[in-house]
C-alpha cells in the first residue's frame, strides 16, 4: 500500500455505514471523501482526481450503475470496487461488465475491505503505467513519422524506403536541426532488424571516455574499470547504431572504427577476443566531411566506407511549404504534453512563420511552437549584433560579453548545445569548454 494511502471516493447512502467505512479507511491511512447519493458522486468525479471509487450497489434511488459507467468512461484508470448486501451473482456480473475491478459482498471484514482497496489500487496503477507507455509510444511514433509533403521530403521518404532493407552503411548529412536522427530511426524501423536502435553523439563524450564508450572494456583495463562493460557497438547487436556528429570523432578512434566496419568484429579495451557484430551503422553530420578530409581532420578511407549510401536532409527554408503542417503538428504535440488548450495561429502569424529564414531548422520551429503553446508568444527574433562594432573607450568586460552570447545561444536553441554551438560558429567541444567555464 502507498505510504500516503489512496484518494478514495466513497458512495454509501446509509449514514451509519458511511461513517463506519470512512473511519476504517481513514484509520488505514487513506484520504476519503464520503457522499450519500449518485448525483454528488458524479460531481466529485468531475471536479477532483480520484484513484479509487468504493460504491454501494443498492442506493435509495435505484442503484450505482450510472455512477460506475460514468466513472469508467471519464476516468479509464480509476480503480472501482462495488459492495452490496444484495450479493447475487447477477449483480457481480453486471457491475464487472460496467467496469468494476472488484466486487465485495456484505457483510465483510475490515481486512477484506482493505485488501480489496489494495487490489483496486494496483489495477489503477497498472492502467496508469499502460497509459503513460501508450502515450510515449504514440509520441515516439509521431516523431518517427516525419511531417512533410513537399517535393524535397517526398524524395527523402522515397530514398529511405528504398535503402532501409539494404544492410550497408548510410551517411546522413544536413544542417543542424533538420531531423537526421529521425531519419536514422525511420531507416531502422523499416529495416526489419529486431535489435535495438542505439544513438551515440560522438561530440558529446570526452576524448578520454570515447574509446570505452564505443568499443567497451574489460575489468581492470584501465584505472576505474571495476567491471567489464559492453560498448555501443555491442549494445546495438542485431539492430542499428547511429553515430551522430561523426565528424567530431578523434582521428585515433576513426582508425579503429574503420577496422570494425571492414571486418564486422569488435575488440574491447583490455581484451584480445574478437566479438562478431551483426549491426547496421548509420552516421550523421552537419559538417562537410570532404572539407574535413582535405583539412586532415577526417580519414578519407573512413569517409568512403561510411558514404556507401548518402542521404541529405533538406533545410527548412528549402521546404517552406511544409511549415504550416509542421507548426500544427508541434502545437498539437505540446498541447497534449502539457495538457493545455490547443492555441490557433492567426493568418499574420502563419505568414511570419513562412517568411522566417529558420537558421535552426525544424528544431527551431519546434522550440518556437512549444513557447507559443506555453506563453502564446511568437518570437522570431534572431541573435544579432550591431554592424560596425565600436570598442568603447573604457574597454569592455570580454568574459561578460562571451557569457551573454553563450547564454543567448542556449536560450535560442532551447538548451540544445549542438545547435547553440552552430549558432555561434563554434565546434561542439569548444562550446562545451566555454560554457563550462562560465558555469552554463
Amino acid at each position: 500500500m502507498s505510504r500516503d494511502g489512496f484518494q478514495i471516493l466513497l458512495l454509501e447512502d446509509d449514514p451509519t455505514q458511511r461513517e463506519l467505512l470512512t473511519k476504517m479507511m481513514s484509520d488505514a491511512g487513506h484520504r476519503v471523501k464520503a457522499v450519500g447519493d449518485a448525483h454528488t458522486a458524479l460531481v466529485q468525479l468531475n471536479n477532483h482526481h480520484w484513484q479509487i471509487l468504493f460504491s454501494d450497489w443498492k442506493l435509495a434511488l435505484g442503484d450505482a450503475s450510472e455512477v460506475i459507467r460514468s466513472a469508467r468512461a471519464r476516468i479509464p484508470t480509476l480503480g472501482i470496487i462495488v459492495a452490496t448486501a444484495y450479493g447475487s451473482i447477477d449483480h457481480a456480473v453486471e457491475a464487472m461488465k460496467m467496469g468494476a475491478d472488484d466486487y465485495l459482498p456484505k457483510p465483510f471484514q475490515k481486512q477484506t475491505m482493505l485488501l480489496a482497496i489494495d487490489k483496486a489500487a494496483r489495477a489503477h496503477q497498472l492502467k496508469e503505467d499502460n497509459r503513460r507507455l501508450s502515450d510515449q509510444i504514440q509520441q515516439q511514433g509521431a516523431l518517427i513519422d516525419m511531417v512533410g509533403s513537399s517535393a524535397a521530403m517526398r524524395s527523402l521518404f522515397d530514398r529511405v524506403e528504398r535503402i532501409s532493407a539494404i544492410n550497408t552503411t548510410v551517411l546522413i548529412q544536413g544542417e543542424s536541426g533538420t531531423g537526421k536522427e529521425l531519419v536514422a530511426q525511420r531507416i531502422h524501423r523499416l529495416s526489419g532488424r529486431d535489435g535495438p536502435f542505439i544513438a551515440l553523439n560522438c561530440g558529446a563524450i570526452p576524448d578520454a571516455l570515447a574509446e570505452s564508450e564505443l568499443f567497451g572494456h574489460e575489468k581492470g583495463a584501465f584505472t576505474g574499470a571495476h567491471s567489464a562493460r559492453a560498448g555501443k557497438l555491442e549494445a546495438a547487436q542485431g539492430g542499428t547504431l547511429l553515430l551522430d556528429e561523426i565528424g567530431e570523432l578523434p582521428l585515433n578512434l576513426q582508425t579503429r572504427l574503420l577496422r570494425v566496419l571492414q571486418e564486422g568484429k569488435v575488440t574491447r579495451i583490455g581484451s584480445h577476443k574478437e566479438i562478431d557484430l551483426d549491426i547496421r551503422v548509420v552516421a550523421a553530420t552537419n559538417r562537410d566531411l570532404l572539407q574535413e578530409v582535405d583539412a586532415g581532420r577526417f580519414r578519407q578511407d573512413l569517409y568512403y566506407r561510411l558514404n556507401v549510401i548518402p542521404v541529405t536532409t533538406p533545410a527548412l527554408k528549402d521546404r517552406s511549404e511544409d511549415i504550416p503542417a509542421l507548426a500544427e503538428h508541434f502545437i498539437r504535440h505540446f498541447s497534449t504534453k502539457y495538457r493545455l488548450p490547443t492555441p490557433k495561429l492567426a493568418v499574420a502569424e502563419m505568414n511570419a512563420l513562412r517568411s522566417h529564414s529558420w537558421p535552426g531548422n525544424v528544431r527551431e520551429l519546434s522550440n518556437c511552437m512549444e513557447r507559443f503553446v506555453l506563453l502564446q508568444e511568437l518570437d522570431l527574433q534572431p541573435i544579432s549584433c550591431q554592424g560596425g562594432i565600436i570598442l568603447p573607450e573604457a574597454g569592455l568586460n570580454w568574459e561578460q560579453v562571451e557569457r551573454e552570447y553563450l547564454q543567448a545561444a542556449l536560450e535560442r536553441a532551447g538548451g540544445n548545445r549542438t545547435e547553440a554551438a552552430r549558432l555561434l560558429g563554434l565546434g561542439y567541444k569548444a562550446f562545451l569548454y566555454r560554457s563550462e567555464k562560465h558555469g552554463l
